[in-house]
């Protein structure tokens, strides 16, 4: 990993630096589908989180980039229903073959 990979997150929402490049940027408004990415037994691949947009853009953060836990945190507060890393975390320890991501945030559209 590059020394200025990070997550770094602002009232509004967060943005992905990769390579010292800005990468992705998102309103927290605009965060509709959260889903957590559990790295499979015996992999070196972190584990981390998948954030769908309201424009079809997919933003993958990884637990390793620095400001992980704030951005963590900070989505769990702001998205609101949001399931808690507690609940899922679990499910990393799954059995091969097993379920490897978990929804963890929904945003449904307005009824109208």
């Amino acid at each position: 990993m590059d020394t200025t990979d990070r997550i770094v997150v602002v009232a509004a929402g967060f943005g992905v630096w990769q390579a010292g490049r800005h990468l992705a940027s998102a309103r927290w408004t605009d965060v509709v589908h959260v889903r957590a990415l559990a790295r499979s037994a015996g992999s070196a691949d972190p584990s981390g989180l998948a954030l769908r947009l309201r424009d079809g853009t997919e933003i993958r953060v990884h637990e390793t980039l620095p400001g992980f836990v704030p951005f963590l945190t900070a989505a769990e507060t702001t998205l609101l229903g949001m399931r808690r890393r507690a609940d899922w975390l679990a499910a990393e320890g799954a059995p091969d073959g097993a379920q490897r991501e978990t929804v963890l945030f929904e945003r449904y559209p307005p009824k109208g």
